[in-house]
């Protein structure tokens, strides 16, 4: 596989050359829109789950541990809490659904969780980790492909597309 020969062809490709502002303007901003929608859809899941949910405090019963498997994760354990808690008086366990190597939590330890009255079985730990990491991932992966579109946009269009000065 020769890098140069395929670098060469991509940069005098004709679709590059004839790419409207609009098409750029499609690729610059359609990934980075993209992870801004996902986290502000995501955020607000959690807004609607915060504003539904009761805070309780869980009792850890039960706790589940495996090695990160991904690159943002590998050499790391995931934890994943079981608790038992109590909502209008009745009593019962639930489990975050999810680990994170911030979850490290032993038998018998006590944590505030929040769990939406009348469903069994899923709750959140009341942290930011457990409510607000995704959406906040999500919005960086965004800033960063914004950054790196603007920054790839700026110089493709200063080497394909500036104006020979007549």
């Amino acid at each position: 596989m020769d890098l140069h020969r395929i670098s060469r062809r991509l940069l005098t490709s004709r679709r590059l050359r004839g790419m409207s502002g609009r098409g750029r303007l499609r690729v610059v901003v359609f990934f980075p829109l993209l992870c801004f929608a996902a986290a502000l859809l995501f955020a607000g899941e959690a807004l609607l789950y915060q504003l539904r949910s009761e805070r309780v405090t869980g009792t850890v019963i039960e706790s589940y541990e495996w090695h990160g498997e991904t690159i943002f994760d590998r050499g790391t354990i995931n934890y994943e809490p079981v608790f038992a808690y109590e909502v209008n008086g009745d009593s019962t366990r639930g489990s975050v659904g999810s680990g994170h190597s911030s979850f490290n939590l032993d038998l018998g330890d006590t944590a505030p969780i929040r769990v939406i009255p009348g469903e069994r079985g899923n709750v959140r730990m009341d942290t930011w980790v457990g409510m607000w990491f995704v959406p906040l991932v999500l919005a960086g992966f965004g800033v960063a492909a914004l950054a790196v579109a603007l920054l790839v946009w700026a110089l493709l269009n200063w080497i394909f597309w500036r104006k020979e000065p007549s």
